[in-house]
């Protein structure tokens, strides 16, 4: 590594990656983290290869093996820009926040191109392909949650930080590349229950973003409407039908509002 060790800069920090199946792309973001300005305290990785438990544990064992006093998370898919550490570094100590979630590109074409969330958006964010917390935070809500398998572990880990009054900061100068990946939407139903359950009013942004003229010509938003009605599961339970009729409408009125430029 080249440069001074974060914790020279007066705070140290963790690097954390989960890993699946993807050594050569682990290769490459490892070899982005070691050519840092400022080096991390350590770079925890964590093997899910074999028993696949999801990023959350995954996450959650490795932050928990760590000592610094910021835990920065990426993918193992992803390449940190070689300012990354110095930049989260001065993000905290500069803005003198909890949690930050930092600038995401990936590549279309021959063009780098913004991953980041809509201007618009507050709630239907926070990838922890780009994000970075207190080590106090995350022991204060316990981590991740881990009833989430592959995504939203981390927009409710945030949700659930600003609902307890942890302050965030949005950090356009820290930057992750994600070369493999452009919009591509991963859902599965219980994730979007425990989501939802999280925090009912802040899921309406995010249930907007499934309105579309493409999703209802599809049939895919009335799906993805039944499914959350009709989830059979022991541990969490389906939207009733006055939840799912509030929120829907809601999403619409959300959606038409953006189109218009209105929110």
């Amino acid at each position: 590594m080249i440069g001074s060790d974060s914790a020279s800069r007066g705070l140290s920090v963790d690097v954390v990656i989960p890993t699946f199946r993807r050594p050569e792309k682990l290769e490459r973001c490892l070899n982005a983290i070691n050519r840092q300005t400022i080096a991390p305290h350590s770079i925890i990785v964590i093997d899910d290869s074999e028993k696949d438990l999801g990023p959350a544990i995954s996450r959650n064992l490795g932050w928990k093996k760590g000592s610094s006093d910021i835990v920065a998370f990426t993918d193992d898919d992803c390449v940190p820009a070689e300012d990354w550490i110095e930049n989260i570094v001065d993000e905290f100590l500069k803005n003198k926040v909890d949690f930050i979630e930092g600038s995401v590109t990936t590549v279309r074409g021959d063009s780098s191109i913004s991953m980041d969330p809509h201007p618009k958006d507050k709630w239907n964010r926070f990838k922890t392909a780009n994000m970075a917390y207190r080590r106090s935070v995350l022991e204060s809500l316990g981590g991740f949650d881990e009833r989430y398998y592959i995504h939203r572990e981390d927009t409710d880990l945030a949700w659930r930080a600003i609902n307890s009054g942890h302050r965030f900061s949005w950090a356009y100068k820290c930057i992750v590349h994600h070369p493999d990946r452009g919009g591509v939407q991963r859902i599965r139903t219980k994730s979007e229950l425990l989501l939802y359950y999280c925090d009912p009013l802040k899921y309406r942004e995010v249930a907007a973003s499934f309105v579309s003229f493409e999703n209802i010509r599809s049939g895919e938003l009335k799906n993805r409407r039944i499914a959350m009605r009709k989830y059979l599961d022991n541990e969490i339970k389906p939207l009733s039908r006055s939840e799912s009729l509030s929120l829907w409408s809601w999403a619409f009125f959300f959606s038409i509002m953006r189109k218009m430029k209105l929110r």
